[in-house]
């Protein structure tokens, strides 16, 4: 029992001590037109973030379809504010329910087109995988009047 105990406590030291959060898996997307083509040139930016208690901890990046109309992003971690006591990351590691949940989202654009949000979490555009996430999104011509 003792052993047991040891493991289990070294193995939430060690999480605790290392401090990041994944927050988001590497996340591969398609975007596409109504008619199902590759959309080049569409302005990506992804956010994410994570709470830690008091302090919410985010960063964002942005990237460019290719010709094939995808964007990949890596795997997304963040790292506890900086100061954080040995301690509170132990308890962090412990009671994970009192934090906020680690997300990301998308944001797509394209002139002539309407704008599209994805989350990473609970969205039906993404399929999990392996590899990561994968999702295909559709951006609407915007109508002319």
């Amino acid at each position: 029992m003792k052993m047991i105990f040891g493991v289990v406590w070294l193995a939430m030291a060690t999480a605790a001590w290392a401090g990041e959060v994944m927050v988001c898996p590497p996340w591969e997307i398609l975007v596409v037109d109504e008619a199902g083509k590759p959309l080049a040139g569409c302005v990506v930016v992804q956010e994410w973030g994570s709470d830690f208690k008091d302090v919410y901890v985010t960063g964002t990046t942005n990237a460019v379809t290719g010709a094939d109309g995808r964007v990949s992003f890596p795997a997304r971690n963040i790292s506890p504010p900086a100061g954080e006591s040995r301690w509170k990351k132990i308890e962090r590691a412990i009671d994970r329910k009192s934090e906020g949940s680690p997300a990301s989202s998308v944001f797509i654009s394209k002139p002539g087109y309407q704008f599209e949000w994805v989350n990473s979490r609970s969205e039906p555009r993404n399929v999990s995988t392996r590899d990561g996430l994968k999702g295909r999104v559709v951006l609407k011509a915007e109508k002319r009047e």
